[in-house]
């Protein structure tokens, strides 16, 4: 197997010193490069919400619990995303078949479930779509028949707002029906730090932190989202936050059950002096 992937800094490193006469080109090569990656590290920061980005899909139920024999069973998505106040999102389904174990899907959207909520400084956008499961097939059913048998079925969303697109994609899990999976329930987030409406600081430490409820045994992850500045840890529950600009600022944390799929979100609009 080959790789395209550039040498990591270490690597550049050894290549120069196994060449004295380019050491010192090498030494400024590898120094540009830290500053380039430094500069496009900011200007990219994933946190950011300053263009459409999809940040999170719920579903109802949780987890499908299959269908009995010759019946089927209907799956509620919502998608959400974050983008700057004003722009209009159009959403389509596609067929992801980029997994080998995991069939598509088709997602009937709901053009009519179309929301947009003006927040201080985003607009939060969601959009619902349903997913037909069953009548299982013979061999979906031997699946489900096995120890620990699952289902796993391929949903694509497709977000779009001007020249900008976003596609979610993610499992839809089915479980025997009566397993201890099935009865799986959606995790919930509650942003602690900062309050809602609360004036703030512009310095670097502005401390970001919330809680998760998990109704079921399963590890979560957390992500901030932010209208400006930077989070120094965007994965973590508590982590600080350095605002970039004045007035009202949006923060969005939200959460995903890494074994149910679940999803949750809360926003919180602040001032910052």
């Amino acid at each position: 197997m080959t790789s395209n992937r550039p040498c990591s800094i270490m690597q550049q490193f050894m290549l120069c010193k196994s060449r004295n006469k380019y050491l010192t080109i090498c030494f400024y090569t590898i120094f540009s490069t830290l500053i380039g990656s430094c500069n496009e590290d900011d200007s990219m920061r994933v946190e950011r919400i300053d263009k459409l980005r999809a940040i999170g899909l719920a579903s109802n139920p949780v987890v499908l619990s299959a269908p009995a024999p010759g019946s089927s069973g209907t799956v509620e998505l919502t998608a959400f995303a974050a983008l700057p106040a004003g722009s209009t999102v159009t959403a389509t389904s596609f067929l992801d078949d980029a997994s080998a174990y995991a069939p598509p899907v088709t997602v009937v959207m709901d053009s009519t479930s179309e929301s947009t909520q003006q927040l201080g400084a985003l607009d939060l956008y969601s959009v619902k779509g349903t997913v037909t499961v069953g009548p299982l097939t013979p061999e979906q059913q031997a699946i489900l028949a096995a120890p620990s048998g699952k289902l796993t079925l391929r949903y694509g969303i497709r977000l779009e707002a001007g020249e900008e697109s976003e596609d979610i994609v993610g499992n839809i899990l089915v479980y025997p029906a009566g397993s201890e999976e099935s009865a799986y329930q959606a995790v919930s987030v509650s942003v602690a730090e900062p309050v809602a409406n609360a004036t703030i600081g512009s310095g670097p430490d502005q401390v970001l932190s919330g809680t998760v409820i998990k109704p079921q045994s399963e590890n979560v992850k957390v992500s901030w989202f932010v209208s400006s500045g930077k989070v120094t840890n965007r994965r973590a529950k508590e982590t600080k936050w350095e605002p970039q600009s004045s007035g009202t600022q949006t923060v969005i944390m939200t959460a995903r059950g890494m074994k149910s799929g679940s999803f949750a979100l809360q926003a919180v609009d602040v001032t910052v002096e």
